[in-house]
């Protein structure tokens, strides 16, 4: 079984009703998320202006999100992050962010593959990522 470890751009896909995210959280596979991935999320439930919208993701979050288990992140990780994503900006791979240069390092620990559509700054860390919301066509 697959070892997925969600980003929140995959989680905002499911709060926005995206059929995609909920029949992949159907197929068999461990999933889980990390504490800074709910930060994130809830970071822009409250920067929405729209009071309808915010309850809308509040609740998502509340009934979809919460429940998800989290792995934790040990010190360690913030300095694999840290070194990830400086070489990547570094060399010009990509610009990945502290968050989820900090996914990709829990990722790396924990032997999970990142569930993201970033799959540029991931792939300029090194990380295993996959897009699980792009349906595979059949050959």
């Amino acid at each position: 079984m697959k070892r997925w470890l969600i980003d929140s751009d995959v989680l905002i896909e499911g709060e926005r009703g995206n059929p995609a995210f909920a029949q992949w959280l159907k197929t068999p596979g461990e999933y889980a998320t990390a504490d800074i991935i709910r930060a994130e999320f809830l970071l822009g439930v409250h920067a929405v202006p729209d009071p309808a919208k915010r309850q809308r993701g509040d609740q998502f979050y509340r009934d979809r999100i919460a429940p998800i288990p989290a792995f934790p992140n040990e010190a360690a990780d913030y300095e694999t992050a840290a070194r990830m994503a400086g070489e990547a900006r570094r060399i010009g791979r990509g610009k990945p962010s502290l968050a989820d240069a900090l996914l990709g390092a829990i990722a790396l620990r924990t032997g999970a593959t990142v569930a993201t559509q970033n799959l540029k700054d991931f792939a300029a860390m090194g990380i295993a990522a996959e897009n699980p919301l792009v349906v595979k066509a059949l050959l």
